[in-house]
């Protein structure tokens, strides 16, 4: 009796782990490899390019939130989103991750932002990056669809003077590893870059550093790709590192980089909070309750 207990409790552990049991038969086939999210988005950047943003100076503002977990509500996430679109001076916000909580829910995202517009005259602009919960579960097919690529790039640019222009790099850690494909193109792409920007920012889910080891193996890359991300940093003069994953702030600076654990907008929350990045010739970032 004990044994079919048992094995009862792990069955259903299973069906709660893996979700949407009717394509839960085989977990590991339905997460596509790193290697293989980067193959895809290289192609769908190929085929149509990378946003362009431009400001009428180089003084501006970013919203940027993270791990939304959107599920039954988005009440945190529309009051974030009525946020910038009233700033003026705020051409894009930042979702870092963990867009969403159970699957099949990007249409509730999307509902969101729908329901959500910006004013009239104002270009509503918000760039993600996918989180562990964007991907399993047989969630990265409909990020695809709702996003079409996990690793990027942005620039805004200052109006009448394409020497002031600052580069956003997006890239994808949803399992915890950037992978070899994305490493080396990361790499190309600063070291081709640190001369042509005012200012070079990384944003993704998984931190680089973190004092929170609850997701164990998930909560922070491997050292091997943090050691060389620490010299291909400072070397190339990235001014900050967003991510977002353990629920709770953090934020230094290390070799010139200043690293930041952007906290929760899960809905509901104890504290649920947000981050304004003020960008001019320095980047000032605070926080904010929602």
């Amino acid at each position: 009796m004990r044994n079919i207990y048992n094995t009862l409790i792990a069955l259903l552990v299973l069906t709660f782990w893996t979700g949407c049991s009717e394509r839960s038969n085989d977990y590991s086939a339905i997460v596509p490899s790193i290697n293989e999210r980067f193959t895809s988005s290289m192609e769908y950047n190929k085929a149509h390019g990378y946003a362009v943003l431009k400001v009428p100076d180089g003084d501006y503002r970013i919203y940027v939130c993270s791990d939304t977990h959107l599920n039954r509500t988005a009440d945190n996430f529309k009051r974030f989103i009525r946020l910038y679109h009233d700033d003026a001076d705020c051409p894009v916000a930042v979702n870092l991750g963990d867009l969403v909580e159970a699957c099949e829910t990007y249409d509730f995202y999307a509902q969101a932002l729908n329901e959500t517009p910006a004013p009239a005259g104002k270009q509503d602009t918000m760039f993600v990056t996918p989180g562990n919960h964007d991907l399993f579960r047989n969630q990265w097919m409909s990020f695809k669809e709702h996003w079409h690529t996990s690793t990027y790039y942005f620039i805004v640019e200052v109006q009448d003077s394409v020497k002031t222009k600052d580069l956003y790099i997006c890239l994808d850690t949803a399992q915890g590893t950037l992978g070899t494909l994305q490493l080396r193109w990361l790499r190309d792409l600063l070291e081709s870059s640190r001369n042509t920007y005012r200012h070079i920012i990384i944003f993704t889910h998984v931190n680089m550093y973190s004092r929170d080891h609850t997701y164990a193996d998930m909560s922070t890359l491997p050292l091997e790709e943090t050691m060389e991300l620490m010299d291909l940093f400072s070397r190339c003069g990235v001014a900050q590192y967003w991510a977002g994953h353990d629920h709770g702030r953090e934020l230094f600076t290390i070799g010139g980089v200043t690293y930041i654990i952007v906290d929760t907008l899960k809905d509901p929350y104890p504290e649920p909070a947000y981050m304004i990045v003020h960008v001019g010739e320095k980047i000032e970032n605070t926080f904010h309750g929602i």
